[in-house]
């Protein structure tokens, strides 16, 4: 070790964006100073602001390294050491109030100031004759005081109202973002409006760049994910190789100019009905030949990159068309945004917990002092979809901490927005490794560490339940009836369901056996996980619409199991005057249903949707259905288009036709039925094939289910009532049969991995 030369030195401590640095004015004091850090084993981490804020709550002047630094004769400057001072305590006040639990927050003058001034606002009923709940009240004066918060209330219980009250009643915000689905659009406007606030005066809808400066007297912007994320394409004009009019061929139609000399007409004169301008391509609606080189147009592409001779100066080269069909890309409207907002609310906030999606980036972007998540589902699928979502919420500050690091003794908050946060929440906070669908024959909750996940939560999530004791007075609706039918196949189905197995089976060892001699050679083959979940989801349709594939004996399979059992249940409701709906995540189902319950009752008919219907027809078609007095009676969606954002009460049964991997999602598709303004006890049919895919799938969704409830709602499943709810042929347990035992038995009645292969995936 150096040893020091006689004297006092001198150095000055300055804080940065990481935490704070000792600087000194000559080279000899620089190397004492380093000297007695590394002589002392000074850790540096200590110096970051997040174990500055975290980890201590003395004066810089009394912490052990500037003692230290005394001992060695080094002196630090007594204005630098105030000026930082003060900059801790100030982060030491903002991480003290960040990480009060909202129970906490109750007890403060903030909160109690800002309740009473929510209800001295909006005490008063609406036009409509409405009124705010208390717990609505609550929730609204959380968001004027506490300023980040995650509004997780149940579907159904009036988040985007309450959400609106909270922002209106903080005098801070006065412009507000709200983020939102295209087809929510309507019901924030409807809400706005309800609470007297006027479109184009107090909100306005954000459709292009010139509307973000439109901020003179309006308190609100809405604006669609669509939008806010995606770049617009404008396509050009269409060209053609033959008449659109009359199909004549190059022979009578004029490229150049576009024009028929066998009709007399142009082609640029073809109107657009949609836009009533001149037509142009769109990516459904592609050129059969390049407008350019006349060569066959590639199907699904926009840009022609056929090669061809060229020649130039008397050399040939062979060049690329490179034509493209796409005229100009405008920019997202988030690409625009610079700040200018006070607050910004992200609706249905599930959205963005996958970073991957421009949506999720563009949201994690936009940055204001109030911040406000709406959403019934905080994790679909499991606990990591969380991740995102609080990081956004704090801005990765110290209260969200790495707990990886910590456990390592170098604690710092969850890395911004790279994806090793995200691998560390996982770790610690989603409970063990990923479930193998064709393994799964028991629910395992897939959580680990929640006792510390829920601490965080508590200072950021509003969570209210339709059943909670605070709420169940004002929104009653009564819990639903679930039934979980499980129905054994008919011959037909079985005869294909178990030759898909064996195709299964036999490509599966032919790519072991490619695996086995590429080791042998020394090399790397990977079985392809596509084609793998390939092969799932033929097994899934094999078991729900088998009527899809060639080889099904349509002539001994006339009906199937599910068909069978629906149409019986359906024909019941219908003829007491009940509606139903059901849903299911294929197309093919899907329309195969409507047609097989169109007027199963005279009189009473079948629609559908999935994502090829338009949007006008939607809305049209659930007006109908939501008319006690309409006919329509029967409705049929999929899981994604029929999972958000519809009411539908009328419904008095669901029917879960096939399943989908995410648990979260089949439980919005019921509650559109389960929902304020439900006043009948709605039975919910899931429907699984015995000896199939359904039930291993059913497994997976129930471990799913079971560790996201864990960890946001503090309850897992309870095996003994899920038992109750099963029933099929021989299945129906009697009292005096253990619960528990009887539901795990339940879920061994799926394809076993040994059915594929004896080998290991």
């Amino acid at each position: 070790m150096i040893s020091i030369m006689w004297g006092i030195f001198m150095a000055k401590i300055e804080y940065t964006r990481q935490g704070l640095e000792f600087k000194s004015s000559s080279l000899q004091e620089a190397m004492n100073l380093s000297e007695c850090l590394i002589g002392e084993s000074v850790n540096k981490e200590i110096f970051t602001w997040h174990s500055l804020v975290t980890r201590s709550d003395g004066p810089i002047n009394e912490m052990h390294p500037v003692t230290t630094m005394d001992s060695w004769d080094i002196q630090l400057d007594d204005k630098t050491i105030k000026d930082v001072q003060n900059v801790l305590d100030s982060k030491r006040r903002a991480y003290r109030r960040s990480s009060r639990s909202l129970d906490e927050w109750r007890d403060t003058p903030e909160f109690k100031t800002a309740r009473e001034r929510v209800v001295e606002l909006f005490g008063k009923p609406f036009k409509d004759g409405s009124v705010l709940f208390p717990y609505q009240i609550d929730i609204a004066a959380y968001i004027v005081s506490v300023k980040t918060l995650m509004n997780a209330c149940d579907m159904g219980m009036g988040k985007t109202r309450t959400t609106i009250v909270g922002l209106a009643s903080d005098s801070t915000n006065q412009l507000n973002l709200i983020i939102t689905m295209k087809r929510n659009i309507n019901d924030w406007q409807r809400e706005l409006e309800l609470l007297n606030f006027v479109e184009g005066t107090d909100y306005i809808v954000l459709n292009s760049p010139r509307d973000l400066k439109k901020t003179k007297g309006v308190r609100f912007h809405l604006v669609s994910y669509e939008k806010w994320s995606n770049e617009r394409v404008v396509f050009r004009k269409k060209v053609h190789h033959e008449c659109p009019h009359c199909e004549a061929g190059p022979g009578n139609f004029n490229a150049n100019f576009q024009y028929c000399m066998k009709c007399n007409r142009k082609a640029a004169s073809i109107i657009d009905p949609e836009t009533n301008s001149i037509a142009r391509w769109s990516q459904k609606d592609l050129p059969k030949l390049c407008p350019d080189c006349g060569s066959e147009w590639k199907k699904g592409n926009t840009t022609c990159n056929q090669e061809r001779l060229f020649k130039h100066n008397g050399v040939e080269e062979i060049v690329k068309c490179n034509y493209t069909v796409i005229e100009k890309k405008i920019p997202s409207l988030s690409h625009y945004f610079h700040k200018g907002y006070d607050s910004v609310t992200v609706d249905e906030a599930h959205y963005i917990s996958n970073i991957d999606t421009k949506r999720a980036r563009s949201v994690l972007r936009t940055k204001a002092k109030t911040r406000v998540l709406l959403t019934g589902t905080p994790a679909e699928n499991e606990v990591t979809d969380l991740y995102w979502l609080l990081g956004w919420l704090t801005g990765f500050s110290s209260r969200f901490e790495d707990p990886l690091e910590a456990a390592s003794g170098r604690p710092k908050p969850f890395a911004g927005y790279g994806k090793v946060g995200a691998e560390h929440f996982r770790a610690y906070y989603g409970g063990g490794a990923k479930r193998r669908v064709l393994d799964v024959d028991s629910v395992e909750a897939r959580v680990g560490h929640h006792e510390q996940l829920w601490k965080i939560l508590d200072t950021v999530m509003v969570r209210k339940k339709k059943t909670d004791e605070d709420v169940k007075d004002y929104i009653a609706v009564p819990e639903p009836k679930h039934i979980r039918y499980h129905l054994d196949l008919m011959p037909a189905e079985r005869e294909l369901y178990d030759s898909m197995v064996e195709e299964f089976r036999l490509w599966y060892e032919e790519e072991l056996e490619k695996k086995s001699k590429a080791e042998i050679r020394g090399e790397t083959y990977r079985i392809s996980t596509i084609k793998i979940c390939t092969w799932m989801d033929k097994l899934r349709k094999a078991s729900s619409c088998p009527w899809v594939f060639p080889n099904y004996n349509v002539l001994n399979g006339r009906t199937t199991a599910k068909l069978q059992y629906i149409e019986n249940k359906v024909k019941d409701y219908v003829r007491r005057g009940k509606k139903v709906l059901l849903f299911s995540g294929h197309k093919e189902t899907i329309e195969h249903l409507k047609l097989t319950l169109d007027e199963i009752i005279p009189g009473r008919y079948a629609e559908y949707i999935h994502g090829e219907v338009a949007m006008e027809h939607r809305w049209d078609v659930m007006k109908k259905f939501q008319d006690s007095s309409d006919p329509l009676s029967i409705l049929v969606m999929s899981h994604r288009t029929g999972a958000e954002s519809y009411t539908l009460t009328e419904a008095k049964a669901v029917f879960i036709v096939d399943l989908d991997f995410n648990g979260k999602k089949i439980e919005q598709c019921y509650s559109r039925a389960v929902r304020l303004g439900q006043k009948d006890e709605v039975e919910v049919h899931w429907l699984l094939g015995t000896n199939t895919i359904d039930v291993n799938i059913h497994g997976v969704v129930l471990s799913k289910i079971s560790g996201v409830n864990l960890a946001v709602d503090r309850q897992g499943l309870d095996m003994s009532d899920l038992a109750h709810e099963f029933e099929g042929d021989s299945k129906t347990a009697s009292q005096a049969v253990d619960m528990e035992k009887f539901a795990k038995d339940m879920l061994k009645g799926g394809t076993k991995r040994k059915e594929i292969t004896s080998a290991a995936v």
